[in-house]
């Protein structure tokens, strides 16, 4: 049975943070957290993504960017990630984890969630937008595996 989901990017500001938070909000009885592959350890949200992750009704806490490792994998039931070479780099880094880590996408066609530090606030709304369709498919999946 599924109890906690980890949703990773790289840094840990933008993607995984914003994830974290649509699951938390559609699947409050589970554990949802999230960490970077390389994360900017210790910040918070990155201001455009909070800025269109609240245009979209997502509420936010406060957040630290935390490094993504074995405990923390291993700590997880389920680890998702935005974009396929995130699961390779937790293959070749962690292979036992590897059976547990999906991409967010898995369920729309393999989608890609793509980055958009540093991309303009447009590409912080298409990511979101990615975020909460691909979310929304997990939280059916994980609804229905509870059943």
């Amino acid at each position: 049975m599924v109890k906690t989901v980890l949703t990773v990017c790289t840094g840990n500001i933008c993607r995984s943070q914003v994830t974290e938070a649509v699951l938390r909000a559609g699947l409050p009885d589970l554990r949802i957290g999230s960490a970077g592959l390389h994360a900017l350890v210790g910040h918070d949200t990155d201001p455009d993504s909070a800025a269109a992750a609240t245009a979209q009704g997502i509420v936010l806490r406060t957040h630290a960017a935390r490094q993504f490792d074995d405990a923390i994998g291993r700590a997880a039931d389920i680890i998702l990630v935005m974009e396929t070479h995130h699961r390779r780099d937790i293959g070749a880094r962690w292979p036992h984890l590897l059976g547990k880590t999906f991409l967010l996408g898995h369920f729309d066609g393999a989608q890609e969630v793509p980055d958009p530090h540093r991309q303009g606030q447009g590409m912080h709304a298409h990511a979101v937008e990615i975020i909460m369709r691909c979310s929304a498919s997990w939280m059916q999946q994980l609804e229905q595996m509870r059943q």
